[in-house]
This record gives C-alpha cells, sequence and structure tokens, in this order.
C-alpha cells in the first residue's frame, strides 16, 4: 500500500511541474507527500504488528495445547509402563518377522530369561527355545484366530508350569500378535490339594463303612447263635457310626472355618472364662488316662476381641490334643496371658512330641503323625486345620514348640482388641517357665 501511494505521488508531482510550470511547488509538494506517507506507514505497520501479535499469541496457545497433549501422552504412557511392570501375567508383543515389540519384566521371569538382558528387537525365537509356543505362534500367523498351549519352562532349580495364550492384536493390519503368559503353579498346587482331599475323605469314610458292613453282616449270623457276640458287633457298628459323625462334623466345622468371618461374630470376651469351660469339659478325660491337668490361676480380666464359639473350639482342640497324645501319668499345663494388644492361650504338655520335619504339616486336612494314632486312635485329622482356619479368621496366630518323647508347646495369640491382627506382631512365645514343661 505504501509503495503504490509514493508511485502515485511521485506522478502528481511530475504532472505538476510539467502542467503547471510551478517547479516552486516542488519542495512543498515533496514534503507534503512525505508526511503522508509516513503517517500511512506508521498506521501500516500497526496493522501488521497487531496481526503478528495475533500469530503469536495463536502460536503460543498451540504450543501450550501440543505441550499439554505431550504430558499427558507421556503420562499415560508412564503409567501403562508401571502397570506392565507390576502384572502378574507375562506380556509379549511380536511383530510379523518374530521381532519382539514389547516384553515386561514377569514375561522374563516366566520364560526363563534374564531380567538384565536387552530383548526388544530381538527374535522370540531366538530367546526362548520353546516348541510348542513356536508351533502356536505358527499357526496364529498361518490363520486361526487364537492358540493357548501348556508347557514346562525349565528353570535353575525347578521346573515351572506355565501357559501361554497367543492372539492376533487388531492394528491396522500390521499383523502383530499379543502372548500372554500365565504361571499355573498355584493353579497345579491347587488340583494336587483337591485330588488329596477327595482321596483322604474317600479313605476315611470307606474304613468306618466297611467295619459295618462286617459288624453287620456278622450280627445277622450270630444273632441266634450267640447274642452275646451280636451285642459286641453292634457296640462295634455303633463306634464306627460314631467316628463317621465326628468326621461329617469336622469337615463341616472346617467349612465353616475356612469361610473366613462371615459366620463369627465377634465381640470383646473374658479369654479366662472360654479357656476355663474348656478344661472341665476335659478334666474326666484327664482323669480316666491319671493325666495331671493343671490350670494356671487365670486372670477373668484378660479380654480377647474374638467369636466366643470359635475361640472355645480352639481351646477344645488344643486341650483334647494334650490329652489325648499324653501317655497315662503326664501332665498337661493350660494357661492364659496378656501383652498389650495380644491375649495368649498357651497349652503345655509331656506327650509324644513331633519330629522337627513334621511340623510344617500338622496343620493340614486329615494329617496325623504317624505314631501318635496309635496313642490317640479315633481322630479325624481334622482338628489342628480347623484350629488353624479359625484363628487366622479371628486375625490371631499359633506358634508351635515340639520335642519328640519331651512333649509340645501351642501357643495361641488373640487380638485384644478390635481391628488388630496378631501376625503383625512377631513377638517371641510368652515364657512360662514356672508352670511350663517344654524348655
Amino acid at each position: 500500500m505504501p509503495s503504490a501511494f509514493l508511485a502515485g505521488l511521485v506522478v502528481w508531482l511530475v504532472a505538476s511541474v510539467v502542467l503547471l510550470k510551478s517547479y516552486w511547488l516542488l519542495l512543498p509538494a515533496i514534503g507534503v507527500g512525505c508526511l503522508v506517507y509516513a503517517a500511512l506507514l506508521a498506521k501500516f505497520l500497526r496493522i501488521r504488528s497487531d496481526e503478528v501479535e495475533s500469530q503469536v499469541d495463536k502460536l503460543a496457545r498451540e504450543n501450550d495445547s501440543w505441550k499439554e497433549r505431550f504430558e499427558s501422552l507421556h503420562a499415560q504412557s508412564r503409567q501403562n509402563a508401571m502397570v506392565l511392570a507390576q502384572m502378574s501375567d507375562g506380556v509379549v508383543v511380536i511383530d510379523k518377522d518374530w521381532t519382539i515389540l514389547l516384553m515386561n519384566p514377569m514375561a522374563k521371569q516366566l520364560l526363563g530369561l534374564r531380567a538384565e538382558d536387552h530383548h526388544l528387537g530381538r527374535d522370540l525365537r531366538a530367546i526362548a527355545r520353546l516348541p510348542e509356543m513356536v508351533s502356536a505362534v505358527e499357526q496364529v500367523f498361518a490363520g486361526e484366530l487364537s492358540k493357548r498351549v501348556n508347557i514346562d519352562v525349565s528353570q535353575v532349580g525347578r521346573v515351572r508350569p506355565v501357559s501361554i495364550s497367543v492372539g492376533a492384536i487388531e492394528s491396522g493390519g500390521e499383523g502383530n500378535l499379543l502372548l500372554a503368559i500365565h504361571d499355573e503353579s498355584e493353579a497345579r498346587r491347587l488340583e494336587s490339594v483337591r485330588r488329596e482331599f477327595i482321596a483322604n475323605v474317600s479313605h476315611e469314610l470307606k474304613t468306618p463303612l466297611a467295619a459295618i458292613k462286617g459288624y453287620a453282616e456278622t450280627v445277622e449270623l450270630a444273632l441266634e447263635d450267640d447274642p452275646d457276640a451280636a451285642v459286641h458287633f453292634m457296640s462295634q457298628i455303633r463306634e464306627q457310626c460314631l467316628r463317621l459323625e465326628r468326621l461329617v462334623a469336622g469337615m463341616m466345622q472346617l467349612a465353616r472355618a475356612q469361610s473366613g468371618q462371615q459366620n463369627l461374630r465377634c465381640a470383646s470376651i473374658s479369654l479366662a472364662e472360654v479357656v476355663t469351660e474348656a478344661v472341665k469339659t476335659y478334666r474326666p478325660v484327664a482323669a480316666a488316662k491319671n493325666i495331671d491337668l493343671q490350670v494356671a490361676k487365670l486372670d477373668p480380666a484378660i479380654r480377647a476381641y474374638v467369636d466366643r464359639e470359635a475361640t472355645l473350639t480352639i481351646a477344645n482342640n488344643l486341650i483334647g490334643n494334650a490329652v489325648r497324645y499324653t501317655h497315662d501319668g503326664g501332665r498337661v499345663v493350660v494357661d492364659v496371658r496378656g501383652e498389650g494388644p495380644v491375649s495368649w492361650f498357651v497349652v503345655d504338655d509331656t506327650g509324644v512330641g513331633i519330629e522337627p520335619e513334621e511340623l510344617n504339616r500338622i496343620f493340614e486336612r486329615f494329617y496325623r503323625v504317624e505314631k501318635t494314632r496309635e496313642v490317640a486312635g479315633g481322630g479325624t485329622g481334622l482338628g489342628l486345620s480347623i484350629v488353624k482356619n479359625l484363628i487366622a479368621a479371628l486375625g490371631g496366630d499359633i506358634r508351635v514348640e515340639s520335642r519328640p518323647g519331651v512333649g509340645s508347646r501351642f501357643a495361641v495369640a488373640l487380638p485384644a482388641e478390635q481391628g488388630y491382627r496378631c501376625e503383625t506382631q512377631r513377638g517371641a512365645t510368652p515364657t512360662i517357665k514356672a508352670r511350663g514343661v517344654v524348655a
């Protein structure tokens, strides 16, 4: 715009000089033209400056917007990386050339790879030589929607069972595959426990049922010829029926104990009163075996925040076991102690004791120490499993010390306050040297 005006001004001046021959007007005209030009140029520059500032502001806003988007994408990417790193399953992404595009730490662990090695960009077949996995990937590349295989991965000192699911990723026709790797160790352990439980239940039920059947057949034959023998066999049938009843009751009690706190009604109770009630139950049994069942001076002020019936079941099982597994003429000592937020219930005995290698198994369902079978007879093998599950549901803890041929000590820690869990307090079992048996 200023250039066009300047050209017009020059033409006007030349025309004025030529037509009017007024040379004396040349200088004033030039001055006026320059002033007008300067004014117009200043106005034009202001307009251009406003446009530049507007463009700068627009670019600044766009820069801030892109910066926010970048920071959001970066945060999301970092969060996704943290999620992948914390996953309990392995995740591997490969392209159509078998090149590894993504692999989280758990995938390295489950595939038996070293965590410090760099695997991105490498061929999956070269670092994980697992024929079943390679075959599954090839089948998905060939057109199958998905494939799942179970394989055993050899690692240092162990063989880990894993399942690998292979599927295509919908990513615009790039042909990438996702491998999801899951550790099957716990599933196999639970399956083994289930099979063992069924086998144990079948065995425990089979023995009394076979005895009942045999006694019943014998009774039929002896009713007329030997009535006294018939009466004897009927009493044996009754004993086996009672054994079945105890077994079924024990399994139902174990099921309730394993259901957790949903069947418990916890309140603050006197632990000494519950223990005293359990001791009264077993005094006649102890007296029949000439066992000295000692009870410390129980302080009724010692309280526990627990379910009363569950606590009574725990006390009955532990005191009953102590009496059952102690030889005639032995001794059982029961005591209760309070230590801040924890209340202790301790049972000592001079029984047969437990071998060190068997201490970790005594809380298993149906497990019975071999040499105690002769002493105890008729036990279901469920008592200590019920005790452990009930204590866990109450938020307590249990410790065991035992010396074969000397005796055992079972110490149960129960919460004295609402909301307290004793397993968080790993203190020592209280010493009861004055009354106890196990040193």
